[in-house]
């Protein structure tokens, strides 16, 4: 494929195409592959030659992943077409095949933030056990670069990185994370993000999440139970975060599969105010943790917290206030309104932007049920 300029007689315009040579038996023939458009003079006619360009090694490339853009190829191209003849630079990027690949940097800014945050000591004994905090690290900066599975960071460490480990050693080095090592993680990673805030964290966000298993097998930790991935025939576990309102993470805690979400917030901030130093806390969470029980912890701990509220488990009388546009106070697109409930303030808020696309939503889960309904019959 290569781009012409097609000229139209006693006119400026300039007509810009990608056009695809092919032989017919000892003839040459063109096809118009893409049209790209008409240039009325010389600042135009330079725009959609470099788009053309673009356009031409996309369609080149098809589906191979690019090192470099389409938009920087297509300079190069138009650089190199002022210098030399087109027989000179042509070249089919099918052609190219990929060598070799060095990816460099992450060892090296990531790798000194590992040993500077001490993370090197969450191997118990590292100068004896040399080699399993060596994988442990690798396995870290992998994860970094690409999340993925023991297997997927040890083949992109061998591809990316250059360095060799076998799969057994990483498993091998897993038996090391015990619940010493799982603890001392913990305390560097809490130590970090208090430095940051010098030493007093004050904003805490919660939430929980299912992790499965490609497994049919429960044990005590492992089991069946709401799966946020509707994998509700596997086992899994919960997991529960807590992270600081820039995203640092404050710690972390695994419950058995079975567990309800609600139930998971006593433990763990019972285990981090036991723990760490903490300062004034307001606890942000989704309505799931809004329970009685959990309200009630917060209060006597004395905690501060702002919970999502359910507003069909309000009594009738909150409800039409609610719904009174009168209580609302406009803020750009979003009403805002404030009631008292249980002695603790009630914020409402409402935007039609939101509204719109909650109406949507509906209208989609209603279309979907009846389309089911429909086949069914």
């Amino acid at each position: 494929m290569f781009v012409r300029v097609k000229e139209t007689p006693n006119s400026p315009r300039k007509s810009v195409q990608i056009v695809h040579s092919y032989r017919v038996g000892d003839t040459v023939k063109q096809k118009i592959v893409r049209y790209v458009g008409i240039a009325h003079d010389e600042d135009d006619l330079e725009k959609l030659k470099l788009l053309a360009e673009s356009i031409k090694v996309k369609l080149e490339a098809d589906a191979q992943e690019m090192l470099i853009s389409p938009e920087e190829l297509a300079k190069i191209n138009i650089a190199a077409k002022k210098i030399y003849s087109e027989d000179d630079y042509k070249v089919n990027i099918k052609d190219l095949t990929e060598e070799a690949r060095t990816v460099s940097g992450i060892h090296d800014v990531y790798g000194s933030l590992f040993d500077e945050l001490s993370y090197g000591r969450v191997i118990y004994n590292p100068k004896r056990n040399v080699s399993a905090a060596s994988v442990f690290k690798d396995i870290v900066l992998a994860r970094i670069a690409n999340p993925a599975s023991k297997r997927a960071s040890v083949d992109l460490l061998e591809e990316d990185f250059g360095i060799s480990l076998d799969l057994d050693s990483v498993y091998r080095m897993m038996d090391k994370l015990d619940a010493k090592a799982i603890g001392k993680l913990k305390d560097i990673t809490y130590t970090n993000t208090a430095c940051l805030f010098k030493n007093k964290i004050s904003v805490i966000f919660f939430d929980a999440t299912t992790i499965y298993f490609e497994s049919f097998e429960p044990d005590e930790l492992r089991d069946c139970g709401y799966s946020k991935d509707k994998k509700f025939g596997q086992p899994q576990v919960l997991f529960a975060l807590m992270v600081t309102e820039d995203g640092l993470p404050i710690g972390y805690r695994l419950f058995e599969g079975n567990r309800y979400e609600g139930h998971t917030l006593i433990p763990v901030l019972s285990e981090i105010k036991q723990k760490y130093d903490i300062d004034k806390v307001i606890f942000v969470a989704d309505s799931a943790m809004m329970a009685s029980y959990n309200t009630s912890f917060l209060d006597s701990s004395g905690f501060s917290y702002i919970v999502g509220a359910r507003l069909k488990g309000l009594p009738k009388e909150l409800k039409d206030k609610i719904l009174d546009s009168a209580n609302y106070s406009a803020a750009g697109d979003v009403s805002t309104a404030i009631f008292e409930y249980n002695s603790k303030r009630l914020i409402v808020s409402y935007s039609a932007k939101r509204a719109a696309k909650d109406a949507h939503d509906r209208e989609n889960a209603i279309a979907s049920i009846q389309n089911v309904i429909l086949h069914q019959h």
